[in-house]
């Protein structure tokens, strides 16, 4: 079936309302011939008269009364979607999705999204605190628009955007007997408090004391950093988790002293993704570099 368009459709509106072919030209710009040809168009396509013609003044016939009643409709449904896109375009309206680790969700982003909110009043935000294995299913199936975290290479289904570089570091009580810039060696004999082996971060432990020689038995294993971090901070171990997890210190006199861990260093990729079949909408771009910039700022 053939659709008028929307040329033909403001042509014949435009003559409805003026009464004559030549004003409606004058209103839309345009020639007297060029409307008469749009209007023909038009009632060729409809296969019906849409106005009586005198020699001086075109009137609506009645079929031409309901079809202009329809378009009027159809106009305005075109004209809020036209700006509803440009709302999208402008940021003033949209909805970001973020799906992002416990521990990141509880300290650096809040205020991260605060600052954007206040920036962008008109678009809203959603935030999930999940584990890595929970995020990177979220984002590919539409769940999440955006998934912060550590993530396993060889994905195809997600583009990956690299935010910063974290380094596995040792979080010690002030008394802990530790030299100031401790290596892995030196934590032999201590108490380690790890992250459970299903953690990606506890591979990266693992090969941190295999790299000295050393085989690691924690005194304990938590899934969670918050709970890795109030262990050590008990005095029952050492922590060992990431730089990130430095968020989670605060006050004028901390329990927890975090020192890096050198020799070797070791470390993983924060990095941002969405899925790579899908754009980004204005406002999750937007917020993307947000994310990316402050991170940087808040995570040394």
């Amino acid at each position: 079936m053939m659709r008028p368009s929307l040329r033909q459709i403001e042509a014949f509106l435009a003559v409805a309302d003026h009464g004559t072919f030549s004003r409606a030209a004058e209103r839309l710009g345009t020639t007297q011939p060029a409307i008469s040809q749009s209007v023909r168009e038009l009632e060729a396509t409809l296969t019906l008269r849409l106005f009586d013609r005198t020699t001086r003044r075109v009137v609506l016939t009645e079929a031409g009364q309901a079809f202009r009643e329809q378009a009027l409709k159809g106009l305005a449904e075109l004209d809020r979607a036209v700006a509803q896109a440009r709302d999208h375009a402008g940021l003033r309206q949209g909805h970001v999705r973020l799906a992002a680790p416990p521990l990141l969700a509880a300290t650096v982003l809040p205020g991260i999204l605060a600052t954007f909110r206040t920036a962008h009043p008109g678009l809203t935000l959603a935030l999930a605190d999940l584990g890595t294995e929970q995020i990177i299913v979220q984002v590919p199936s539409g769940h999440a628009d955006l998934g912060l975290g550590t993530f396993p290479p060889g994905d195809t289904d997600l583009a990956r955007h690299p935010i910063l570089h974290d380094e596995m570091m040792v979080f010690a009580p002030p008394a802990a007997d530790l030299p100031a810039a401790p290596c892995w060696a030196d934590l032999a004999g201590h108490p380690v408090i790890a992250l459970a082996p299903s953690s990606g971060l506890r591979l990266l432990t693992d090969l941190g004391f295999a790299a000295v020689g050393l085989t690691l038995r924690p005194a304990f294993e938590v899934h969670g950093i918050a709970t890795a971090l109030a262990l050590a901070g008990a005095g029952l171990g050492l922590a060992i988790l990431p730089g990130y997890a430095r968020a989670a210190l605060s006050g004028p006199a901390p329990t927890l002293h975090a020192r890096p861990l050198t020799r070797p260093t070791i470390g993983r990729e924060v990095a941002l993704i969405h899925a790579q079949d899908r754009s980004l909408s204005p406002a999750a771009t937007t917020f993307a570099d947000h994310l990316t910039r402050a991170l940087r700022k808040s995570v040394p």
